[in-house]
């Protein structure tokens, strides 16, 4: 059995580029005490939103290996892939999909960031070198 990992994400586009508010010891080195309001918005780093944190459990070894845009839920898009992907199975780095999110969009279509974990897709064909970010 794999040993699994808690981890903070965006509940928007399920990245782990977050941020809590949090009560630290700042006399302390910032110790962690507690989070302010488990129910208080976040704010995501990768979407640029402010959102829900969740914690899920993963795989000790999963991590964001790119991006991509699809349709916002609830919308005519929702489970679509933007225009300017290539399939389903290519994966992004965060500035080629932050590009397809700023490009024309044609009339009220909706497009959201969404962070690709490693396993998510199967034999995926990276679009890019380096890092995701």
């Amino acid at each position: 059995m794999s040993e699994m990992k808690t981890i903070y994400r965006c509940q928007h586009c399920y990245s782990d580029n977050v941020q809590v508010k949090a009560w630290v010891r700042p006399n302390n080195n910032n110790v962690f005490i507690d989070e302010v309001n488990p129910d208080e918005l976040g704010w995501c780093e990768d979407c640029e939103l402010n959102v829900v944190v969740e914690t899920v459990e993963m795989e000790e070894n999963a991590e964001v290996i790119g991006f991509q845009v699809v349709g916002e839920d609830g919308t005519p898009q929702e489970g679509e892939t933007h225009p300017d992907m290539d399939g389903s199975f290519c994966v992004y780095n965060l500035g080629q999909a932050r590009l397809m999110l700023s490009g024309n969009n044609l009339r009220d279509e909706r497009w959201q960031l969404l962070a690709i974990w490693t396993d998510d897709v199967e034999k995926p064909q990276m679009m890019f070198e380096g890092l995701p970010r």
